[in-house]
């Protein structure tokens, strides 16, 4: 993108603040005008010496509650309910084509100066915290800004884009009230469920967390950009472990979602019988044959499917912009940078596979899509993009930080980084389900095999924080900064043999899963189905999530990535088996046999 004369800059941001105002003075309130006001000081006053003044600047609030209710078997093991309000500011310091973000080791990033907000109302005391806040992320911004430049002159010849792009002004504002959760009616929806999992002696663990959370999401920037959005989520989720004879620990769960809970109270009897199937499964894999490893055809389906693309363009379909680095430093986000950057063009899919990515479509086929959404979280708008057409890449994900060939945000700023919303993969060629059962036992017997693998279900990150050691973490982790693909390790894997009949598997890790296994998809079904893939991090902050700081915790509502896909079967997975090592069994049985 070229350089824009500072003229036009400061036209353009006068232009842009017209219609701030007039977004704001729609929905007047003390919140807003607290904002408006500070932000306007802080583009006229704010200044250190000969430092730039800020150039954009960005304050997020989100203000939510929680009603959480865990349950064990029918008793209630905590409740409670919680409000929370937080500023974020986002501050950039130098100019469009060189600012203080994009920047490793700094201290000033584009978003900085968060934390708690007053749950009230009081202009002044919200204007001192804004000041506060504003005026620390400044002064790490100028910091940066000064470290970033010292760094590039001793890299002159690194080639970077511009660092913030300019967008149209986008106003969004949705109020439409959420009404209240019955605390009570919540407790009693989670024993009830929880119940089902009662006086089975072969189960050791269970725990059902049904939460409703509200929030109330208020965005202003200084490029005009003005949005209040309004949501709610209702959601449950279960988990059971048992061990098998050798020790193993067996772990699955199941989970619902709706925007109200009303909604999961009237499909109580289908969470019950998906209760009972989840009992069912546990013993089912307790008693399953562990594989020590795995090379051969797969068969991806169900959830699976979803959960594989989910977390394959997870990882290739944002761009990754290029981070200066200081000389001599590990280049952490270089190590993960997105290896679809380069294939612009290139062929990443079989020819008869295409990829759409549409955040503004809210359903499929009567399944709700909670990938969607209106508005970005940099105020961009939501829109289509068509990632892969005929298994050629067509373009990346992007937020408001250019990377070379692609300098316009396709609303797609989540959690930090670029990300998916509803993924719709779409294929010109396929078969039925039966005869691409046929077509993986046909690849089994020309290798010569005794068997393929059939996979209905992959873990979910809290399934493998639960049921991973830190090598696990660590291997994933690997994986992700050499390029590779990183797949959660499977819950439901069956082993298919030449006759047809499936045996229930331990738990198999991929591994050495290239972008090479993509363009390697022999076949898919002719159905597609829709799930809604939760995700708790990105992989931009993967090695953060490590550590405990993944962003918004563990206890907060998950982000989306709806998709819709055919089942998959790929030519060859390399796969690992849980191994030995397993905790003893219990001395004494469980206290359900007698």
């Amino acid at each position: 993108m070229e350089s824009l004369p500072k003229l036009f800059l400061c036209v353009g941001l006068v232009f842009a603040f017209s219609l701030f105002g007039q977004a704001a003075n729609d929905t007047d309130d003390v919140l807003v005008r607290a904002l408006k006001d500070e932000m306007q000081r802080s583009l006229d006053e704010l200044q250190i010496d000969e430092e730039p003044k800020p150039y954009f600047i960005a304050y997020t609030v989100n203000e939510g509650t929680v009603d959480i209710v865990q349950s064990i078997l029918g008793a209630t093991a905590a409740s409670n309910q919680q409000s929370n309000r937080s500023l974020n500011v986002a501050l950039r310091v130098g100019s469009r084509e060189l600012d203080n973000t994009n920047f490793v080791g700094g201290t000033g990033g584009p978003i900085g100066g968060g934390g708690a907000f007053p749950l009230t109302d009081s202009y002044d005391e919200l204007r001192r915290i804004i000041w506060m806040r504003t005026d620390a992320a400044y002064k790490a911004a100028v910091s940066s800004l000064s470290s970033k430049k010292t760094a590039l002159e001793q890299q002159p010849n690194l080639e970077r884009a511009n660092d913030f792009n300019e967008e149209e002004p986008f106003e969004y504002v949705t109020d439409a009230p959420v009404a209240a959760v019955d605390s009570d009616k919540l407790i009693a929806f989670a024993n009830e469920v929880s119940a089902v999992m009662q006086r089975n002696p072969k189960l050791q663990q269970t725990l059902t967390v049904v939460s409703f959370a509200t929030n109330t999401r208020t965005y202003i920037d200084s490029d005009g950009n003005f949005n209040r959005q309004v949501s709610s989520l209702c959601s449950l989720r279960s988990q059971a472990s048992a061990q098998a004879e050798d020790g193993a620990m067996i772990h699955d769960y199941v989970t619902a979602f709706a925007s109200t809970c009303d909604e999961l109270f009237d499909n109580v009897d289908e969470i019950k019988q998906s209760h009972e199937n989840l009992v069912a499964s546990v013993i089912e894999f307790s008693s399953a044959e562990p594989i020590r490893a795995y090379t051969g055809p797969v068969l991806i389906t169900d959830e699976a499917s979803a959960s594989f693309f989910a977390q394959v363009f997870a990882t290739r379909a944002g761009a990754t912009p290029t981070q200066v680095n200081t000389p001599g430093g590990f280049d952490l986000f270089g190590a993960m940078r997105n290896p679809f950057m380069d294939k612009i063009g290139a062929r990443v899919l079989p020819r008869f596979l295409s990829v759409v990515n549409d955040p503004t479509v809210s359903e499929y086929e009567g399944e709700s899509l909670f990938g969607s959404y209106v508005v970005d979280n940099e105020g961009i708008p939501s829109r289509r993009t068509e990632l892969v057409k005929d298994g050629q890449l067509q373009a990346l994900l992007m937020t408001r930080t250019p990377v070379t060939d692609f300098d316009k945000s396709t609303g797609s700023n989540r959690l930090g980084g670029a990300l998916p919303g509803n993924l719709f993969i779409s294929s010109s060629e396929s078969v039925s389900e039966e005869d691409l059962k046929k077509e993986l036992l046909m690849w089994v017997e020309d290798n010569g095999d005794e068997y393929g693998i059939l996979i209905k279900r992959f873990q979910d990150l809290e399934s493998v924080i639960a049921g991973a050691s830190f090598d696990g973490f660590r291997a994933l982790a690997q994986t992700i900064t050499s390029g590779g693909i990183a797949v959660f390790p499977t819950i439901k894997a069956y082993k298919v043999n030449l006759d047809g009949s499936e045996e229930p598997i331990r738990t198999l890790t991929p591994s050495s899963l290239s972008d090479g296994h993509l363009r390697d998809i022999i076949a898919v079904s002719d159905t597609r189905r829709a799930y809604n893939i939760a995700l708790s991090f990105s992989p931009a902050t993967f090695m953060a999530s490590l550590f405990g700081a993944a962003l918004g915790g563990f206890g907060s509502a998950p982000n989306f990535i709806g998709v819709v896909a055919p089942s998959v079967l790929l030519e060859e997975i390399e796969f690992q088996g849980s191994g030995t090592g397993h905790p003893r069994l219990p001395i004494v049985s469980h206290p359900a046999s007698e």
